[in-house]
């Protein structure tokens, strides 16, 4: 599996969403969390920590749980501790599936890899890097969130220095679209090459 990583707002869906319209398997790392929050047992233990007000209707509720996880370091470790098994598993599957019909590059794009649970699975990491500015206006922007809502979750998330130490390949998205496809379109030959 290679890893698509980098912060929110970085521009990892746009890389991957090439490479899925390319016909490559992506797993996106935010609908297997989104996915698993509504297996019982995972609600179950969100609930126990985070509140049983957090599920309405059958369904977690979001923003409150984005809102209490990411009030404290302990907080948000939690919803990692809790969150990660299952969403590893779900990977795992989705991943043996894949190349179980014969594809030979699974991605894998996620904030939250390095460092985490899924990296042992991942053979190479592909690091997207944007400004700390223009990362904070487009998280505004998608998440209608303030600069300092913003801010807060990107100082909360893995350092690009870690990152960094892990990558075998950097995109610098500070420019435009274009300039990324073309950065993606020149590790897809380097890992077609593999």
């Amino acid at each position: 599996m290679v890893a698509i990583t980098g912060q929110s707002g970085c521009g990892k869906s746009t890389l991957s969403a090439y490479y899925s319209s390319k016909g490559y398997k992506v797993i996106d790392c935010d609908k297997v969390a989104k996915d698993i929050r509504s297996f019982p047992e995972c609600q179950q233990q969100l609930a126990e920590y985070f509140g049983a007000d957090i599920i309405f209707e059958g369904q977690v509720d979001t923003k409150l749980l984005s809102m209490r996880a990411f009030a404290s370091e302990e907080k948000l470790q939690m919803l990692t501790d809790i969150t990660h098994p299952f969403i590893e598993a779900e990977i795992l599957r989705q991943a043996e599936e894949a190349f179980e019909k014969g594809d030979k590059i699974v991605f894998v794009d996620g904030a939250v890899i390095i460092g985490h649970r899924v990296e042992k699975h991942c053979n190479k990491f592909i690091v997207v890097v944007v400004e700390f500015e223009k990362q904070c206006a487009r998280l505004m922007k998608r998440d209608n969130i303030t600069f300092e809502q913003a801010q807060t979750r990107v100082l909360k998330q893995t350092p690009y220095s870690d990152m960094l130490k892990k990558a075998d390949y950097v995109i610098n998205n500070n420019t435009d679209v274009q300039s990324l496809i073309l950065q993606g379109e020149l590790i897809i030959r380097q890992l077609e090459a593999l």
